[in-house]
């Protein structure tokens, strides 16, 4: 029966299609194709026809669509659940997964990164990255400024990692990756410029915020403003000394 499933399913990726395929115990429909104004084109989404998302999160939209793909109940997803032995997906199962999860999320996950994932944890946490990379690259930040970070281990107080750059969204993505290096416990301290809008901060805020998961303390500030000068009072004729 897997077979005959799979065999569907390969013709359908095939043709570039991600079928509707009827599982043991429910239909396995793929999500609602959505076009999106202004461009024309259409994409997968995991949005009603409405434009919501029917769940809030990435991990909750993740888990219906894979318990739909699955034909397994939301409730069998647990972290530790391997996608092979205990949910018995095969090779076609998790190709035609990968293609609904890049449609839906508008991600790109990559052979070897598909290959490394063996739990639904692993899958979660491929997802959510791909996810906050992308919202990295779309950050949109106020063009001209600096942008500080240290990385400080448990225990420390000095830092292993420090940089100095432009604010660029490649650089907060390559700060976000220097700290997914480092282990859980680690301060990631970011310093903005006293210019900075609260957009500025909030955006930064944002696209780290995933490292918490990891057990990566995440700090985002702005230096303070630097107080102007108070000039003293005027000399006088006669060049006096202060009485």
């Amino acid at each position: 029966m897997r077979s005959m499933r799979g065999a569907i399913r390969s013709g359908a990726l095939l043709l570039g299609v991600s079928g509707t395929i009827l599982g043991p115990a429910q239909a396995r429909t793929a999500p609602t194709p959505i076009a999106h104004r202004g461009t024309g084109t259409t994409r997968v989404s995991a949005r009603d026809p409405e434009g919501e998302i029917p769940h809030a999160g990435t991990e909750p939209d993740l888990r219906h669509l894979v318990a739909d793909l699955l034909g397994v109940g939301p409730d069998e997803l647990v972290p530790e659940a391997s996608l092979i032995d205990d949910l018995a997906a095969d090779s076609l199962d998790l190709m035609e997964l990968a293609v609904v999860i890049e449609s839906t999320f508008g991600i790109t996950l990559t052979r070897h990164r598909m290959d490394e994932v063996r739990s639904y944890r692993d899958l979660l946490e491929t997802v959510m990255e791909s996810v906050e990379r992308g919202r990295a690259r779309e950050l949109v930040l106020t063009p001209g400024l600096g942008v500080k970070s240290r990385l400080v281990p448990p225990g420390a107080s000095e830092a292993t990692l420090e940089r100095v750059d432009a604010l660029t969204a490649y650089v907060i993505q390559t700060i976000r990756e220097d700290a997914m290096g480092a282990r859980p416990g680690t301060h990631l301290e970011v310093t903005l410029p006293a210019e900075a809008g609260t957009v500025d901060v909030a955006s930064v805020r944002d696209a780290l915020a995933g490292l918490g998961r990891r057990g990566i303390a995440v700090s985002v500030r702005c230096d303070a403003p630097v107080s102007a000068a108070i000039p003293g009072p005027p000399a006088t004729e006669g060049g006096g000394g202060v009485s």
